[in-house]
């Protein structure tokens, strides 16, 4: 029963239609000025939750060693090795162009033609030091001799030089600007430092993390072009929907102003995007699609009804909505009292559902991650828009625009979609609804065993396609080298000088062997390995002494012969000036942090073992700072799922003023996504930044189909008790519309699919199933558990229904 309160609401709109589009149209103006305030947070380090131990080792070696974006330049010549003068020479002028870039860390930025490597070797007064290549050698034996000094000092072999000398790398990091960072613009500046160098005769190539998030930038910003096709094809399903340009109209323009609502609140706030926020647009349109075409479609049917009444007397009451009789009234008056009633029915439905969807998203604002507290944000704040716009632009301007056409909203005959719904009503009238709730429940559960197959991974290189440019770039320089991904292990004492003690310099050695055993990792440095270098040189080169010095005074005296040789800040990348710091770097092939998680933990023993007690050994970089976001992704999923199934079970017992009502709603959502957490585990899909947000759209988007579909047969059986006629006529109505729904939202996030980025790709596919399964569950298992439970809240406490309705 439509309430008064709306009806008197429904009047108020369309009484002050012009003057209700005018206010949209100045909070949209306003809002609108802030779209220019809005940030695009591209650095990890933003992303992950500040508190964890993992980010906070990572902001001290920032402090300490400089950045972690850690870049490797491959120079591959196509015939012979890297002992050519035109080869190193290529190596020396990508070093000095790579320093000249704003933001490169000028220290952590090495090759074989950087100053401070050294070539470290036993001569008649004990140790020598100097550069390994102060000139270019251009002679066979001076290229004789550098290659002798590289395979000498195993320290270059595997980072600088590879193991077969078909390779030389360029190292570097770069520090970002914390305002306004872009990998973009930087790895264009690398670009532009090595197509000089290109030739017919070198193959050079760049990876490492601050090339993919560069790709990953690249991405980010092409996206608006996809953002567009997405907004054809939610265009196609709303004309599908009614067959009018009215109505293909007015859920457009909601629904760009919801996401205008949005980014401008966003920009009000202070809230930044990110490259998990850039394709929520999609999902804003296509529910205020979804919503619109609720309450669209119930006005076309009031519509059609008042006009089929003609001068029916009866027709009085719904004319004086409007201030007319049936004796003076147009089909203007009809179609603002078809507004008025349409609004007084749908509105508290859509509310419902509509709060239930945003606080849902809101909720997501209490994770630690920072991309998932923004998507929260602009979702949430994005379906409240939706929400406004939907109760007063739509209503205002459909009052204010002509009346439709006879056959507007209408067809021939039935769609393939009208006769599927009507089917659908068959078989759950036809005693079917238990088998098919209990053939849900055991689909339910076939993919629930896939949940124990389930992981969690965030992978930036396996972001991009196996084909791109990235992986292939990727793959050829993990061949030759150790790795184009880094973690570091902070070696931390309690005083100064505490890494000159053998016992910690030779329990970082003792890291390092383990490490360097393990699968995947690629190599490993630290200061250990130049001081087991010292020691060797220090006894003429005597391979048996290439191990940690003996004493705390041996360790004193050999780098202060070394620093006597060299500049001060040679060893700034591995130890720090008070020698209270020390890093060791690994490089690993891969960058999955599942893999490097598993490194981490099996290396602890290992601290435990060799490392004294008061020196703590920490991990950090960007791999390290990926796990913090995978475990509070994997912490913040649990509670957040108990968290908003809560949520919407309060809120719609409220509604439905039924605690089974609100377990009718919950059970179902919290069914759904258990079945998708099950079918990417089956389907080897891990839970990362983008999988795990599917979860609320499911809860938020799901909500909304069953809340719909809940009401309108509570609505429709309570007319007379027609069982037959209520399932036919919701499910026709509200459930054609819940797939409409789903259509416009798959389809809109379908436009992914050609992307090209597999972040991208992955998010779509996860979307569609997610769509898929909420919309066939609302429509089949939803209402197989009506049929079979008969609730209350729906039945009321005495149903009167026959034998055959009751089969």
């Amino acid at each position: 029963m439509a309430s008064s309160l709306f009806i008197r609401y429904g009047q108020w709109i369309v009484r002050f239609r012009w003057l209700v589009m005018l206010l949209v149209a100045l909070t949209t103006v306003f809002l609108a000025g802030y779209l220019g305030k809005l940030k695009l947070d591209m650095d990890p380090d933003l992303w992950a939750p500040q508190a964890h131990p993992y980010v906070k080792t990572t902001k001290q070696l920032e402090h300490l060693f400089g950045g972690t974006n850690f870049t490797v330049i491959g120079v591959i010549p196509r015939q012979g090795d890297i002992y050519q003068p035109e080869v190193l020479a290529k190596v020396r002028r990508i070093q000095q162009g790579i320093e000249e870039i704003q933001g490169a860390i000028k220290s952590n930025t090495i090759s074989l033609a950087a100053p401070k490597i050294k070539a470290i070797e036993g001569g008649p007064d004990g140790m020598l030091v100097r550069p390994i290549m102060e000139t270019i050698p251009t002679t066979p034996a001076q290229l004789a001799q550098l290659k002798a000094a590289v395979l000498a000092n195993p320290l270059y072999v595997n980072t600088l030089v590879s193991p077969k000398g078909d390779a030389a790398a360029i190292l570097t990091d770069f520090k970002m600007d914390k305002l306004k960072p872009s990998y973009q613009a930087i790895y264009q500046q690398i670009q532009a430092v090595i197509d000089k160098e290109r030739d017919a005769r070198t193959e050079i190539v760049a990876g490492g993390l601050l090339v993919n998030l560069a790709a990953t930038e690249r991405h980010v910003m092409e996206l608006p072009m996809f953002l567009g096709a997405a907004f054809l094809v939610i265009m196609l399903v709303q004309y599908l929907s009614f067959r009018s340009f009215q109505g293909m109209l007015l859920p457009l323009v909601t629904g760009l102003l919801s996401v205008i609502w949005a980014l401008g609140f966003m920009g009000l706030v202070g809230v930044h995007m990110d490259v998990m926020n850039t394709n929520t647009p999609i999902l804003i349109m296509a529910v205020a699609t979804g919503h619109a075409i609720q309450i669209l479609k119930r006005y076309y049917e009031q519509y059609a009804e008042l006009c089929g009444r003609g001068r029916d007397p009866a027709l009085a009451p719904d004319l004086a909505l409007v201030g007319k009789t049936v004796e003076n009234y147009t089909h203007k008056d009809l179609n603002r009292a078809a507004v008025i009633k349409s609004l007084a029915w749908i509105a508290p439905i859509m509310i419902t559902a509509g709060l239930i969807a945003s606080v849902t998203f809101f909720s997501l604002t209490l994770a630690e991650v920072s991309v998932v507290r923004h998507f929260g944000v602009f979702a949430g704040s994005g379906i409240i828009a939706v929400l406004v716009l939907e109760m007063t632009l739509i209503p205002a301007m459909r009052a204010a625009f002509a009346p439709p056409k006879a056959a507007a909203g209408k067809r021939a005959g039935p769609s393939l979609l009208d006769r599927a719904l009507a089917r659908l009503a068959d078989r759950l009238l036809d005693g079917n609804a238990w088998r098919i709730l209990v053939g849900g429940l055991v689909l339910v559960a076939l993919a629930l065993a896939g949940v124990s197959r389930l992981y969690v991974d965030n992978s930036l290189n396996h972001d991009h396609l196996a084909g791109s440019a990235v992986r292939i770039n990727d793959a050829a320089l993990n061949r030759h080298f150790g790795g184009t991904n880094s973690m570091f292990f902070l070696v931390q004492g309690k005083n100064d000088d505490a890494i000159k003690d053998p016992q910690v310099l030779r329990g970082m050695a003792e890291l390092q062997d383990f490490l360097n055993r393990q699968p995947g990792v690629g190599k490993t440095t630290s200061l250990a390995d130049m001081l087991k270098k010292m020691n060797q040189a220090m006894h003429a080169d005597d391979p048996a002494f290439y191990q940690i010095p003996e004493t705390r005074d041996l360790v004193a005296q050999y780098l202060l012969l070394f620093s006597m040789s060299g500049q001060p800040q040679d060893l700034d990348n591995v130890v720090d000036t008070d020698y209270r710091h020390a890093v060791i770097q690994v490089l690993l092939k891969e960058d999955s942090t599942q893999k490097a998680e598993q490194l981490y933990l099996m290396a602890q023993p290992i601290v435990a073992r060799h490392f004294p007690r008061d020196v703590v050994v920490s991990i950090g970089g960007s791999l390290p700072e990926t796990i913090a976001i995978n475990e509070s992704l994997t912490r913040d999923k649990v509670q957040n799922m108990i968290q908003r199934s809560v949520i919407v079970f309060i809120l719609a017992s409220i509604a439905l003023r039924s605690v089974v009502g609100g377990l009718f709603v919950a059970i179902p959502l919290v069914l759904i996504i258990l079945a998708n957490l099950g079918l990417m585990g089956w389907f080897g899909i891990p839970l990362d930044m983008g999988t795990s947000t599917t979860a609320s759209m499911a809860i938020g988007v799901g909500a909304d189909y069953e809340i719909y579909l809940l009401f309108r047969f509570r609505e429709e059986f309570r007319r007379d008790g027609d069982l037959a006629r209520a399932t036919r006529t919701s499910l026709m109505t509200s459930g054609k519309a819940i797939v409409l729904v789903a259509l416009a939202i798959a389809g809109g996030y379908s436009v992914l699919l050609g992307t090209g980025f597999a972040f991208y790709i992955r998010f779509a596919l996860m979307v569609i199933v997610t769509m898929t399964v909420s919309s066939v569950c609302a429509l089949v298992f939803l209402r197989s558990m009506m049929m079979v439970f008969k609730p209350r809240f729906i039945f009321g406490a005495r149903p009167q229904l026959t034998k055959e309705q009751l089969a």
